[in-house]
């Protein structure tokens, strides 16, 4: 498992190998730790393939050269760390959205979905550590019920919209308690 101080260090690896300036739009817990979440920790640093800009060949040695596997397939070791390039289907991004930077780690250029769509995203998941980020997202960023509902809209199948709707309810209590008393 990777930290803050983990992913930065080999962003910066990545980032100095790099031939060539390549874009990165991180989802998964990556935005969040980059962020500030604390305690939080991953095996991998997720890649969103429609946002990203990279030449394949120079993005994996780059990172074969700063010691993360590039986008293996199968069983991976438990201890390994390696960087996965997600496409449409399992995780439920729009197509396109605007992009929020996290930083610049030399030719490496980091970004992320904008804040509610991470949210939306982790919310048409649902498991308990998505709940646990949505929660931490809503409160680090105020977003607000309104952002957080478009962004639910902008969900790319009914059925992801239709799990974020009912989850949206449980961030709903447990973000904002009971304002009434």
């Amino acid at each position: 498992m990777i930290d803050k101080d983990t992913i930065e260090a080999l962003l910066i690896a990545i980032g100095d190998k790099l031939g060539n300036p390549t874009t990165l739009c991180v989802i998964g817990s990556t935005p969040s730790i980059l962020s500030g979440q604390p305690e939080r920790q991953t095996p991998d640093i997720d890649v969103w393939f429609p946002q990203s800009d990279f030449d394949v060949g120079d993005l994996k040695r780059a990172c074969e050269q700063a010691g993360l596997l590039f986008d293996p397939k199968g069983e991976v070791d438990p201890n390994a760390v390696y960087l996965q390039i997600i496409r449409p289907g399992f995780v439920i991004l729009p197509s396109e959205f605007k992009v929020e930077i996290i930083g610049r780690y030399g030719k490496l250029s980091l970004v992320m979905p904008p804040p509610d769509l991470i949210v939306a995203a982790k919310l048409a998941r649902g498991s308990d550590s998505d709940i646990e980020d949505a929660v931490w997202w809503v409160r680090g960023r105020d977003l607000t019920d309104e952002q957080i509902a478009q962004a639910i809209n902008r969900l790319p199948t009914p059925a992801s919209r239709n799990a974020a709707r009912e989850n949206f309810i449980l961030i709903q209590l447990v973000s904002r308690g009971n304002d009434d008393g």
